[in-house]
């Protein structure tokens, strides 16, 4: 699939605030942070110290008033110019509505260089801000345009796609399946643990349909998340478990997780859960709307490198008499991881995915 990457800040612009106040609360919200004046930017630091032996500050937060003062128009077309050149999407026009009121800049620059991960609670700060500003998040490492309440509204996926071969599954269908996915792992996890049954089954469906992922949802799978509780057998409950590898995988795709564990070690489910800030819909959407789809190279040669460990493990439960449960967990785990990236290279009907290339 082709991308291109954005150097650059998360940025969040916003129609209404006082730079001052705004920094002030940004620095609340961060233990350890600062809020310093240069100029007419008001500067709030995270690490460092201004004594003999300074160190780099861990974060930087600019936030600026000034840049859009009424004399200085340049500054709003300069915002304009950023999205239009390589961001397309359905919110796009919404945006660009929003530039000629812009009033406040807010610039999140991480000293360590390299892309910022949705995961940082820096991503969720940011939209934290833009709904204080009334504005949008421009996260220019992830080319992504994102609105208030974390949906995405533009990206540079879609710019590349607009005028090329669709890319199948696209990167909202790896987010849908995701969510479809460890929903069905967290439905059969829960039967596991024998609490609360029916408050669980129904918080399920709910996070489901409010995440709005509903429409991915195979029948087999919507009809094991209605089943009542208690009624899923055991193999049932083991099909549902370990989905959560495969949704592992599609976290992973989104670069919502930097690597998967070892063939051979079971992917934590409550880690996953978590990555997704389940079962809180609204941080999942804005998760999931920060999420930027790997490059399809890696995703090949990670099919390549479980097709091959696959095929070494089945191997060894035909060479051997009794197969231990420890081969038995390792080939689950690699088939279920295999055929996410199967499917993240075809697309199609999830459960008819194959394992063979």
């Amino acid at each position: 699939m082709a991308t291109t990457t954005i150097s650059g800040p998360l940025r969040v612009f916003g129609r209404h605030g006082n730079a001052e106040h705004v920094a002030l609360r940004i620095a609340r919200s961060i233990t350890g942070a600062r809020v310093d004046k240069v100029r007419r930017t008001h500067v709030v630091t995270v690490g460092g110290n201004k004594g003999l032996f300074r160190q780099q500050p861990s974060l930087v937060v600019e936030v600026d008033a000034a840049a859009f003062d009424a004399g200085r128009p340049d500054a709003r077309q300069s915002v304009r110019d950023d999205i239009v050149r390589s961001i397309r999407g359905p919110g796009l026009d919404q945006v660009l509505a929003m530039i000629p009121d812009l009033r406040i800049g807010i610039s999140f620059a991480p000293a360590t260089a390299g892309r910022l991960h949705t995961t940082d609670p820096l991503a969720h700060l940011a939209l934290d801000v833009a709904s204080w500003t009334d504005g949008f998040v421009l996260d220019l490492h992830n080319g992504r345009l994102v609105s208030v309440a974390g949906e995405l509204l533009g990206s540079t996926e879609q710019f590349h796609e607009e005028g090329g071969t669709p890319v199948d599954p696209s990167a909202a269908r790896v987010r849908g399946r995701l969510v479809a996915l460890l929903a069905i792992a967290a439905r059969a996890l829960t039967e596991y643990d024998g609490r609360d049954l029916d408050e669980a089954r129904d918080g399920i469906s709910r996070w489901v349909r409010s995440v709005g992922m509903s429409a991915e949802l195979e029948p087999h799978e919507q009809a094991f998340l209605a089943r009542p509780a208690g009624e899923l057998d055991d193999a049932e409950l083991a099909y549902g478990s370990w989905q959560v590898e495969g949704a592992a995988v599609l976290a992973w795709a989104l670069e919502l997780l930097e690597e998967l564990p070892d063939y051979d070690q079971a992917v934590d489910p409550t880690y996953v859960s978590g990555l997704l800030c389940f079962p809180d819909a609204t941080k999942t959407q804005a998760v999931l709307a920060l999420g930027r789809r790997r490059f399809q190279a890696s995703v090949e040669a990670e099919a390549e490198r479980h097709h091959t460990i696959l095929h070494q493990l089945q191997e060894m439960a035909a060479g051997s008499e009794a197969a231990g449960a420890d081969l038995d967990v390792a080939v689950s785990i690699t088939t279920e991881r295999l055929r996410a990236c199967r499917w993240l290279m075809a697309g199609g009907t999830y459960s008819t995915t194959g394992l063979s290339p």
